[in-house]
């Protein structure tokens, strides 16, 4: 850097440099804020192996609904039922965290504000979109999540009522699968933007290692 290699400048000239130390710290604020609130979301990893287990449990679960009859077939829908409690407290759980994270998220604006350095903003920017596109998108996956979760009552308690029938079963199956396949779309969207966020983050990581 041209401040290492000539170090007897005029005094001027060392202001101007240190000012540009200074922007540097801005983005470096801004950028540990940023992985500040990404270490509240670390409990999703714990959460989504839940959710998986979970999910394989409800998968066993429709094994045993399709091989039952009569009072037992009744049974095992009251447990599918039953068992959409633990995957909405999960969700929720989720929700938290991520709203946690976007909390203290919003604290590191006030530092992408004092960015002044051109190439520093415009990285820091490229982050800052990456990142709210993020929480939005995360909204959405827990809209769905839960879409999903209230389908699935609203099919699996149908199907403990004396009165069900193979009609209401069909309808309340295909808005199931309807709900499940836009939700799927939301998730693979939302990895998206996982993806682009880490690829803006180690652009910034990049700027402040040089």
């Amino acid at each position: 850097m041209i401040g290492k290699k000539f170090l007897t400048l005029t005094l001027a000239s060392t202001v101007i440099l240190t000012a540009c130390g200074q922007s540097k710290e801005s983005l470096e604020s801004f950028y540990n804020k940023v992985e500040k609130a990404n270490q509240e979301e670390k409990v999703i990893v714990d959460l989504n192996e839940k959710m998986t287990k979970a999910e394989k449990e409800k998968v066993k679960k429709i094994e045993e609904l399709n091989n039952a009859k009569d009072e037992k077939f009744k049974s095992k829908a009251k447990e599918l039922t039953e068992g959409i409690k633990n995957r909405e407290e999960i969700i929720d759980n989720e929700k938290s965290a991520m709203d946690k994270s976007k909390k203290i998220y919003e604290t590191s604006k006030d530092d992408y504000k004092n960015i002044e350095d051109e190439e520093q903003l415009k990285a820091a920017n490229d982050l800052k979109k990456a990142l709210d596109d993020k929480y939005k998108a995360h909204d959405k996956v827990i809209k769905g999540y839960k879409d999903v979760l209230d389908t699935e009552h609203q099919l699996f308690s149908y199907l403990t009522e004396d009165n069900a029938t193979q009609e209401g079963t069909n309808k309340r199956s295909k808005k199931l699968e309807e709900v499940n396949k836009k939700t799927e779309k939301i998730v693979t969207e939302y990895q998206n933007d996982l993806k682009k966020v880490q690829q803006e983050k180690k652009d910034v990581s990049n700027i402040l290692n040089e």
